[in-house]
């Protein structure tokens, strides 16, 4: 009886959305009426594309790092909206821009894994943003996620952090689990946003230091900071 009553509620929703929005969606940022839920074109505009790619060197392994695009406008709005009231919606909007740099550039991944959050982090936010992101991009290319990778200290807000601070900040914060199954896969490691480059490093200095043969980082957004 109980999920019959929840299947009326919904019924009863979905019934008043139809009244009020005559069958149509909106913009999840202007909230301008559209005819499926998204981006309208305006603010698809706002989004500006990254199409460069950030070498770093790490142990005695190249990582190329690559982003979406830029940490501005439209894409600066999602990832807050994501990262910051659960707006999963956000999120998707942000993978579909995530899957072309995988298509077009990045290759030959045996797995997928993310930029993982302390205990105490995750439990205050209910999510890990990045391994939402990584999922939907898992989902797509039929690439198996890895929980390789935890975070074993709480470290400073990285905004307002210069850029020696952010690079001391997130110094041996990571450690790696599940090794063996790592020695010599290729990997894509997933985020939010790319600023100087210090959590992707450490990150990968951890994946490095237990074999894996190869490293790409895909982020949302990279900072122009």
């Amino acid at each position: 009886m109980g999920y019959g009553f929840l299947k009326l509620l919904e019924f009863i929703k979905e019934c008043i959305f139809e009244v009020i929005y005559d069958g149509k969606s909106h913009c999840i940022i202007c909230e301008r009426y559209l005819e499926e839920s998204g981006l309208c074109d305006e603010c698809k505009r706002y989004i500006v594309l990254s199409h460069n790619v950030y070498t770093m060197r790490c142990l005695d392994k190249l990582v190329n790092c690559y982003s979406a695009a830029y940490y501005t406008g439209t894409m600066m709005e999602l990832i807050r909206r994501l990262k910051y009231k659960s707006d999963f919606k956000s999120g998707e909007i942000i993978a579909y821009y995530m899957k072309d740099r995988i298509r077009n550039f990045i290759y030959d991944i045996d797995f997928i894994t993310y930029v993982p959050m302390t205990k105490k982090s995750l439990k205050l936010r209910g999510y890990n943003q990045s391994k939402f992101l990584c999922n939907l991009l898992s989902k797509e290319f039929n690439i198996p996620v890895i929980n390789c990778l935890t975070k074993t200290k709480e470290t400073k807000d990285q905004i307002g952090l210069s850029q020696e601070q952010r690079w001391e900040n997130m110094k041996d914060c990571f450690k790696i689990k599940k090794s063996q199954m790592l020695k010599n896969k290729k990997v894509l490691l997933v985020d939010d946003v790319f600023t100087t480059g210090a959590t992707a490093y450490f990150c990968s200095y951890e994946l490095i230091k237990c074999g894996v043969e190869k490293i790409n980082i895909l982020t949302a957004a990279k900072s122009k900071v």
